[in-house]
């Protein structure tokens, strides 16, 4: 049955959609927030080791133009306004021993052993070193310098502070997570839902088609994508197949309406000459008779099948450059004789530039529709007119009779499969040969049009448009 497997709700692809955009989310909020990390992260380190720097370079000033005990006294007066209280400061001869020690406040617990040893390892002027976890209570950074007289300046400060900073930044990003997957859930869910609302339209339709109701659409809305474009084709395609059903439909009562006389006839004949006693030429009688009514049938399947191919363009078109001129010669030759026998004058008004793209076969046959009509109901000693216009885009043929005309009600429905209009115009055919016109101009992209009457209340001209460009 339609649709009956669906997938759970876990795997459709709306709950796809929520959990993807959320995992989008989330990730590149992660992404943004790891990048700020590290960009904060070096940049307070940065902070921290431009401000250690700046008091290397003015204790070792102090130290290398007044001397120690000059530093010592200003290290003093610095203290007594509470500042630089929170770095160690150390002074070592060359020979290791110290000459200024400051330790900080608050006061973390430094190896000195291990700090001396990593400080005479370093010979350049400018050093700095980090010692391992277990050598101090917190982390600490050292920065160093090698002093005139092979004296040695060491500076060092917490990065406790900074750590703490650093902890309540990921401990706060892990909260704000919260609030983004909630974000990222809802966004999702409405994404899904505006963006698979044209698919749930299309399936709401499918199922009312698969329940019979054929003239169901897909409602279409005011936006331009590519989900409305699916829509627009599916209603089409929708289009097409009820057409393509209401022409069967029609075809089969068609069919069985117009079939039953002559299959009525070919039965009678035949029965009569089974249950008769008669001579041959009774017999061959009956077989034409039999033979007359099944050409009449197939005669009329044939247009049927014409007219249903040309209506949904199922059949492709044999299209040639070709004068209509030409064709209407070609028909005229056919027709003139039974015109004369009515004594009906015919009138050709044709334009010697009259080309258009069409199927030639098909638009003979057009032609010879429109002048047989005009033939049936044009009265003896009548008129017909038959004139080609030749124009920068395409080409209007007009056939006008001067016969009885049609009713101004009518003229919507003379092109609907079997419709007869009032007796004086439907003695003869099996009411095919107009929907078969239509049908196949149509089918050339191109217009059919009926005027009636014509003058002094008779007279109809049918007019058709082909195009020169297929």
């Amino acid at each position: 049955m339609f649709l009956k497997g669906l997938k759970p709700t876990l795997f459709r692809i709306s709950t796809k959609l929520t959990l993807a955009y959320s995992l989008v989310l989330i990730l590149s909020s992660t992404l943004i927030f790891s990048f700020l990390y590290f960009q904060i992260t070096h940049s307070l380190q940065n902070q921290e080791r431009v401000i250690l720097d700046a008091k290397v370079d003015e204790y070792s000033n102090r130290i290398e133009v007044n001397g120690m005990k000059d530093f010592k006294e200003y290290f003093s007066y610095l203290r007594s306004y509470d500042r630089d209280a929170s770095l160690m400061v150390a002074v070592y001869s060359s020979t290791g021993e110290i000459l200024f020690s400051h330790d900080p406040v608050p006061a973390f617990q430094i190896n000195r052993e291990l700090l001396k040893t990593e400080m005479f390892n370093h010979q350049g002027k400018n050093f700095d070193f980090s010692l391992p976890e277990q050598s101090s209570t917190e982390a600490v950074l050292i920065l160093g310098r090698n002093l005139k007289g092979g004296q040695r300046l060491i500076v060092a400060k917490s990065t406790e502070g900074l750590g703490a900073q650093l902890r309540y930044l990921q401990k706060l990003f892990w909260w704000s997570l919260l609030p983004v997957a909630l974000i990222g859930f809802l966004g999702g869910l409405f994404l899904s839902n505006s963006t698979l609302s044209p698919v749930r339209e299309l399936i709401t339709s499918m199922k009312k088609i698969e329940g019979g109701s054929l003239s169901t659409r897909v409602p279409i809305g005011g936006s331009d994508d590519e989900l409305e474009e699916l829509k627009l084709l599916f209603n089409k395609a929708l289009d097409k197949i009820e057409n393509l059903v209401n022409g069967l439909k029609e075809a089969f009562d068609h069919l069985a309406h117009d079939i039953r006389t002559p299959v009525t006839r070919l039965r009678g004949r035949a029965e009569i000459a089974l249950t008769s006693e008669g001579d041959i030429e009774s017999y061959r009688e009956a077989l034409q008779s039999c033979f007359e009514n099944s050409d009449k049938i197939l005669n009329f399947l044939q247009v049927l099948t014409d007219i249903t191919e040309a209506e949904n363009r199922s059949k492709k078109l044999k299209i040639e450059k070709r004068f209509i001129s030409d064709l209407v010669r070609e028909i005229m030759d056919l027709y003139e004789m039974a015109f004369e026998e009515k004594n009906i004058k015919v009138i050709q008004k044709l334009d010697s530039h009259d080309w258009a793209m069409v199927d030639p076969r098909l638009i003979s046959r057009v032609i010879a529709n429109l002048l047989d009509n005009a033939h049936k109901y044009t009265p003896p000693g009548g008129e017909v007119i038959i004139e080609t216009i030749n124009q920068t885009e395409s080409v209007i043929v007009k056939v006008v009779d001067s016969g009885p005309g049609i009713a101004a009600e009518e003229h919507g429905l003379i092109w609907q499969k079997l419709y007869r209009s009032d007796k004086s115009r439907s003695e003869y055919g099996m009411g095919l040969g107009l929907t078969f016109v239509k049908a196949v101009v149509e089918a050339h992209d191109g217009k059919v049009s009926i005027r009636s009457p014509v003058k002094d209340g008779r007279g109809t001209e049918f007019e058709i448009t082909l195009q020169k460009m297929a």
